[in-house]
C-alpha cells in the first residue's frame, strides 16, 4: 500500500475515530515510525500523535519473556 493512501482528511480540532487509531498501531508498531512522521502521513500535529499514543501504549510478553511496548488502537478508544 502506498504511503498517500494514508493520509486522511480531519477537520481540525475533531476527535480521532477508531479507523484513524487503526492506522496509528500499523505505522506505529509495524512500520516503526515516530511520532512526526506519523502525523504527517495523518495530517496532524506531532503532540496529538503522542497523546494518543500514550492512551493506548500497554506491555506485552514476548516469547523469551523481554518486555514490548504495542499501541493497541481499541484501549485507546476506551479510554477515550
Amino acid at each position: 500500500m502506498r504511503q498517500s493512501n494514508y493520509i486522511i482528511e480531519r477537520e481540525k480540532g475533531k476527535h480521532l475515530k477508531l479507523g484513524a487509531r487503526k492506522i496509528i498501531a500499523h505505522l506505529y508498531n509495524k512500520q516503526n515510525k515516530n511520532y512526526s512522521e506519523i502525523a504527517r502521513e495523518m495530517n496532524c500535529h506531532r503532540t496529538t500523535i503522542s497523546r494518543e499514543i500514550k492512551k493506548g501504549l500497554t506491555t506485552f510478553k514476548n516469547a523469551d519473556w523481554s518486555d514490548r511496548e504495542v499501541y493497541v488502537p481499541e484501549i485507546a478508544q476506551g479510554v477515550y
